[in-house]
């Protein structure tokens, strides 16, 4: 039945807006009422590359662009009177096309946008882009809109200290510019009411300093995203507030806290140390283990899951830290150097709920080979020790792009046969023909076949066994 021609009309605009922009445009097909209604959207992103495909040929794309500019005015000519909360520009070469940026830009200030996003990154730049220089300054009319509270600038280059200006705003994302430590510094100094900061691919750091010179910072969130950082040891955090860090880089960082310091407990910890090709002494389990700040949530990657045995030959086992952590998420390709690893972190945490277990495809990486007293093909059978939280606290587990190999079964097993708090198991099937043999129906059928198999240990009547 359709429900949604029963809502009220002034219903529909605030659905709309909660909807990606293409996904509302998508919905004009749906009736007569819609076929305006997106339109009505809050939320609009002029994102270039829905219409310009990067592969085609140079004439093609500019026939392409050309489409994409013209779609856009068209719809500012349109919608002069509705209002916009949040405007999002997207599209490459802005120097080619610096009117029609103006344009955009001019129309977001004069309907008092309060979410502003401008990214000038090209799409065919290689995954670092750390090369690539802005070729678009921020308008510096734009400094005095006082009611922005999200900015975004991606490779565009903008002037720290007349952010005075923004006395509202909480959020802001920046990538592909270069941001060296005066830029941090002046950014934070005039931002005193930033609750969430993103850098994403930003360059000419020499190290990152997230500090306040003279006043606390207000910052709850923190991601640091494949940044080229000269010295990443010196990561320099003064943030009490602050409870979500995300870090992705190919070095460990270091985190350093000044003395007296009130920053002591995160809610949410994501390490990815993925783009780490090859095990070396600055990326060591002992630096890792520094970074593991009490959190409730931890997110380690398949490179921390190897490298923690690579202690020394003679002894492999490095001390477990006591982890306060409720929720672990471990991304792993479920390799036999992996499986120590995880083993490692159901010892860190004894009060471990929910576990996650996200696979990852396979990567040829030169990690030091297990040590002998390791055997990973018993890691999970037989007369294996059975941790804290397997017995006393973890009650729901989920695993996302499950293949089936040995580990996982043997893994899963052992979470069924000795979780005797255990209530709920989600297998979500990986959706790769390859990985499947080309037939993921039968895939999940074969799953499912195994974990009902299993007798499971769990006191609970009601334990939900779940594979899609």
């Amino acid at each position: 039945m359709d429900r949604f021609s029963q809502l009220p009309e002034p219903l529909l605009p605030i659905i709309i807006s909660h909807l990606p922009f293409k996904e509302a445009a998508r919905n004009s097909i749906l009736s007569e009422t819609w076929l305006r209604l997106w339109r009505s959207t809050q939320n609009v992103e002029f994102n270039e590359r829905f219409f310009v495909n990067t592969d085609a040929a140079a004439v093609d794309r500019a026939i392409q662009r050309r489409t994409f500019i013209d779609f856009v005015l068209h719809w500012m000519e349109n919608n002069q009177e509705n209002q916009v909360g949040k405007i999002a520009v997207t599209i490459s070469e802005p120097e080619n096309s610096e009117e029609f940026v103006q344009h955009c830009i001019r129309f977001s200030l004069e309907h008092y946008v309060k979410h502003l996003a401008l990214d000038f990154s090209d799409p065919r730049w290689d995954d670092a882009g750390y090369g690539t220089q802005a070729y678009f300054d921020f308008p510096l009319y734009v400094y005095t809109q006082r009611e922005l509270e999200s900015l975004a600038l991606f490779s565009c280059n903008f002037n720290a200290s007349l952010f005075v200006n923004f006395g509202l705003l909480k959020h802001i994302s920046l990538g592909w510019i270069k941001l060296p430590v005066l830029v941090q510094e002046t950014l934070l100094a005039q931002c005193r009411f930033l609750e969430s900061l993103s850098l994403k691919k930003c360059r000419g750091m020499d190290y990152l300093d997230i500090r306040g010179k003279n006043f606390k910072l207000k910052l709850k969130t923190l991601v640091v995203d494949r940044c080229r950082i000269r010295y990443p040891h010196f990561f320099y955090l003064e943030a009490p507030k602050l409870r979500y860090l995300k870090f992705v880089g190919g070095a460990v960082p270091e985190l350093t806290a000044d003395e007296g310091s009130e920053f002591n407990f995160f809610e949410e910890l994501d390490l990815d140390l993925s783009l780490v090709k090859e095990f070396h002494s600055s990326a060591s389990p002992n630096s890792i283990l520094a970074t593991l700040h009490p959190a409730r949530a931890l997110t380690v990657c398949s490179y921390t899951l190897r490298v923690i045995i690579n202690h020394t030959k003679e002894k492999p086992i490095i001390p477990s830290p006591r982890l306060t952590v409720g929720h672990l998420t471990l991304k792993t390709t479920m390799h036999d150097h992996e499986q120590f690893g995880i083993k490692f972190f159901f010892n860190c945490c004894p009060n471990l709920e929910t576990l996650t277990i996200e696979r990852c495809p396979e990567e040829i990486l030169e990690y030091y080979a297990t040590p002998s007293v390791l055997k990973p093909q018993e890691m999970w059978k037989g007369n294996v020790e059975v941790y804290e939280c397997i017995t006393r606290t973890l009650r729901m587990v989920e695993v996302k792009g499950y293949m089936g190999s040995q580990h996982e079964l043997d893994l899963l097993s052992y979470l069924l046969t000795h979780g005797p708090c255990m209530e709920q198991l989600t297998v979500i099937t990986s959706s790769d023909e390859e990985v499947n043999g080309g037939n993921p129906e039968e895939f999940r059928l074969k799953a499912q076949e195994f974990l009902h198999q299993v007798e499971a240990a769990s006191q609970n009547p009601n334990l939900e066994i779940t594979v899609l």
